[in-house]
């Protein structure tokens, strides 16, 4: 945290590149300064600008899943001040790295933007590296408003100690972050490697939604819904879901923006991310040769209860069977029908599934029962469901993330699929949002139906519709109380949720509704902050007002 108040040491140039689009070349003995005019040499530092992703994302995304309506606290009770509110207060560790990251990443992006002036390098390379570096310092700045609301904004490069920094107005803060991204929309290209027109027109989007709910401006929806058909860009939702989420397909064409990963990007089996890992209970140790699941973050009973009968993208969203070996699943060389299983998490839909049910399972799989199988069916009562709740498997963990290529190593951080941040769905559900915000209904559902169109979804064939009918929802409320189920079920897992639920100032009312462990504290009392205010957005890190010589006010509550 101190990086931002005190010189910074570039010593970012060691690290390991992004993938192989970006490869490093560290010279020693010059200085800092001609190293960083050389194109080579530059080329470290905006290497480093993009490694700052995985430095922000390898690990559990806290302060984008936690408190929320579909994700509950884990039997080891992690974080359980983020996932139940009434215990979050300034000094917590995981907003302190969250912020800490984000202005470090900043000032590595500062740095690049110091010497883009200097590097030697065509003016059409400079102009481009310029306006990726410029996006990704707003991006940083953009999720920083989304927790923190007001915050310091950080343009300059720290070369020498700096102590006063004040904490600028939320309407300023956003002023300055659709300036950067629109200024730097134009120089940018089209790779799908590096940050493009594509990411911008998303994230202009993004800003300008989340500004009009803030800020309750008409006007910046519009801007929402005009920059998301820009980065549509006329193109719809065509790849089945569980083949948009197979481990051999990760650069498609629905993907806008990813923290990348390979096998040859990363030095240890430690040093890849640790996604496949986080939503679900542990399922044994190395002995079992199935993943390792650190089991930080539940997915809610009530998150299954969104999904229906007719949605293909329940069994594409969780592993439903675990056979002899986890990653079996993906082994096309082993027949289904033969391999042991391990672990199954079956469902009926309307009733309870019956000892009818399992005996007639059991019969048809005699010979592949397993003699420790595990068998969890989905439960129609939520205590019941968590009945369970210490034991390991006993509820189906989120498969979309799996990174079968490393499953020789147990590791909490083994995975090398890369990291989703932005995809078209979520375009599409912008559009709609915006499109609610706007009180037009009928082009929110229209939108939303798009991606509920996906080629397969639905498993008789037919239309996939929606829990809720926006179109005639009624009212605002209604209409993103119904929105927010089919983002849910959307983007299980996906790093998005929190900071949409308090954009549209549904997060006390969803999580007071279906959150098991706020329920049972009572959601005014686990809201409930200093002087009766509620936290809605997260804390200003104690530490971070302790160091600056500003005056900076703690948000409501803390």
């Amino acid at each position: 945290m101190k990086n931002i108040f005190k010189q910074l040491i570039v010593l970012t140039v060691l690290l390991t590149g992004c993938s192989d689009f970006l490869e490093e070349d560290n010279k020693g003995g010059i200085s800092n300064d001609d190293f960083y005019k050389t194109e080579t040499g530059y080329q470290t530092l905006v290497t480093a600008s993009y490694n700052t992703l995985r430095t922000m994302y390898r690990n559990t995304p806290w302060l984008q899943l936690a408190g929320t309506d579909i994700y509950n606290l884990s039997r080891g009770f992690a974080e359980r001040g983020l996932m139940e509110y009434e215990q979050l207060y300034p000094e917590n560790g995981q907003v302190k790295t969250f912020y800490q990251n984000s202005y470090n990443a900043i000032q590595v992006i500062n740095m690049g933007l110091y010497y883009n002036d200097l590097a030697q390098m065509s003016d059409a390379t400079r102009k481009t590296l310029k306006a990726e570096l410029v996006f990704l310092r707003a991006f940083y700045h953009f999720h920083l408003v989304e927790q923190f609301g007001g915050i310091v904004i950080n343009s300059e490069a720290t070369l020498a100690p700096r102590m006063n920094l004040p904490r600028a107005s939320v309407a300023d803060s956003y002023q300055f972050i659709i300036q950067e991204m629109e200024s730097a929309l134009p120089d940018l290209g089209t790779g799908k490697s590096r940050v493009n027109k594509a990411t911008a027109n998303h994230y202009l989007a993004k800003v300008y939604l989340t500004r009009g709910w803030d800020l309750g401006s008409a006007g910046d929806f519009e801007k929402a819904r005009t920059y998301a058909t820009a980065a549509i860009a006329g193109k719809n939702i065509t790849i089945p879901f569980e083949q948009l989420w197979s481990p051999t397909n990760q650069v498609n064409e629905e993907v806008i923006f990813a923290v990348q990963y390979d096998a040859k990007s990363i030095s240890t089996e430690s040093d890849g991310n640790n996604q496949q890992g986080i939503f679900g209970p542990y399922l044994g140790g190395s002995e079992l040769n199935h993943k390792y699941m650190n089991g930080n973050i539940f997915p809610s009973w009530n998150l299954h209860n969104f999904f229906t009968e007719n949605d293909a993208r329940y069994e594409a969203t969780f592993m439903l069977t675990i056979y002899d070996q986890y990653f079996d699943y993906y082994d096309a060389s082993k027949d289904k029908k033969v391999i042991p299983i391990r672990a199954y998490y079956p469902r009926v839909w309307g009733r309870e599934y019956s000892s009818a049910d399992s005996l007639a399972w059991r019969n048809e799989h005699r010979s592949q029962i397993a003699s420790n199988f595990r068998f969890y069916p989905f439960r129609q009562d939520e205590n019941r469901y968590r009945a369970a709740f210490e034991s390991d498997m006993f509820m189906p963990v989120v498969k979309k993330f799996d990174s079968p290529s490393t499953r020789a190593i147990f590791n909490t951080h083994a995975s090398v699929r890369d990291i989703v941040l932005a995809r078209l769905a979520e375009t599409y559900f912008i559009y709609a949002e915006a499109s609610i915000g706007l009180n037009d209904f009928a082009a929110a559902a229209q939108y939303v139906q798009k991606v509920l169109d996906r080629p397969g979804n639905a498993k008789d064939g037919g239309k996939l519709l929606p829990n809720v009918d926006l179109a005639t929802a009624g009212s605002q409320t209604a209409a993103l109380d119904a929105y927010h189920i089919e983002t849910a079920k959307e983007f299980v897992g996906e790093y998005n949720r929190w900071p949409e639920l308090r954009r549209t100032k549904r997060l006390k009312d969803l999580v007071g509704r279906y959150n098991y462990d706020v329920k049972r504290i009572g959601v005014n009392v686990a809201f409930m902050g200093l002087n009766g205010q509620d936290k809605i957005y997260r804390p200003i890190p104690q530490d971070a007002i302790n160091l600056n010589e500003a005056e900076i006010v703690q948000n409501p509550g803390y």
